[in-house]
């Protein structure tokens, strides 16, 4: 059994969709990030950057095995079942450079412009402007991509999965 520590974010979702697609059984743990669960020295003991998601793996060789990280999560699972990452170096690779492209630029670059657009207290203009034409042109980057494969990586993969989720 999987224990997923989550909350209805874009991370969160993108761990459970792997764990559906994969078939694996969970079992959701709520971290209310609303109200601080996420900053809790029992969370903080399970994931130390104190955000969403995680997950203890109870099955795994050798004992439980605690990741954080939605990236290190979707890799792990996808290695653990042996679904929807190739095992080839070359696909592999193709797949891990997406995966790797939105948790280190995509997200964070979103979530920097979604930030300052539209709950900054303070409109700061330098700060709307570059991280809109960030994200602006890392949309562009996605789109040229997908114009000319029918996903990501060629085959639907956890890069697909990373990328589909909105938080709510």
């Amino acid at each position: 059994m999987i224990d997923v520590y989550f909350w209805p974010t874009g991370n969160g979702k993108k761990v459970t969709i792997m764990l559906e697609e994969c078939g694996l059984p969970y079992n959701v743990i709520p971290v209310n990030i609303n109200k601080g669960d996420q900053s809790t020295p029992e969370y903080d003991a399970i994931n130390p950057n104190n955000k969403m998601p995680a997950i203890i793996d109870r099955d795994a060789p050798g004992g439980p095995l605690t990741i954080f990280e939605s990236g290190a999560i979707l890799q792990y699972l996808a290695e653990k079942t042996g679904k929807l990452l190739p095992t080839d170096t070359a696909g592999k690779y193709r797949v891990l450079q997406w995966v790797y492209w939105q948790v280190g630029g995509l997200g964070p670059m979103a979530g920097q412009a979604h930030h300052f657009l539209r709950y900054s207290p303070q409109k700061i203009e330098y700060a709307m402007h570059r991280f809109r034409t960030e994200v602006t042109r890392l949309y562009k980057v996605m789109d040229k991509q997908l114009a000319r494969t029918p996903c990501l990586a060629d085959d639907y993969s956890i890069a697909d999965i990373a990328l589909q989720p909105r938080a709510s």
